[in-house]
């Protein structure tokens, strides 16, 4: 029996707790780490759909922060650890793209 997206979804709540990944807040949203995009959709194809593509989010903010944007290598990176499963690496490259972008917020650039 498959997982519809619904249940996927419901499932990656309920593993961080309905709280979003940057702050904790409750979350209302889910981010994806690669982007639901065309240009995406075509190089990574069903990546993005995998719930290992998504983190919780509580707002558009946040949701920027997780998201990886146009940096090739990261997504690249991801991508394979979404193939081989390791949900620990994917948060660690996660956690230091927010580290990144939060220290380029703050110094102004």
């Amino acid at each position: 029996m498959k997982q519809t997206e619904a249940d996927l979804i419901e499932s990656m709540y309920i593993h961080y707790h309905y709280r979003c990944y940057v702050c904790g807040k409750p979350a209302q949203q889910r981010s994806h780490l690669i982007g639901d995009t065309v240009p995406n959709r075509k190089v990574y194809g069903k990546i993005i759909d995998n719930p290992l593509n998504w983190l919780p989010a509580c707002s558009l903010e946040c949701n920027a922060l997780i998201d990886t944007g146009k940096n090739t290598l990261l997504k690249n990176n991801i991508e394979r650890h979404i193939r081989t499963g390791n949900r620990a690496m994917i948060e660690q490259l996660v956690r230091d793209n927010i580290k990144r972008k939060k220290n380029r917020l703050l110094s102004g650039i």
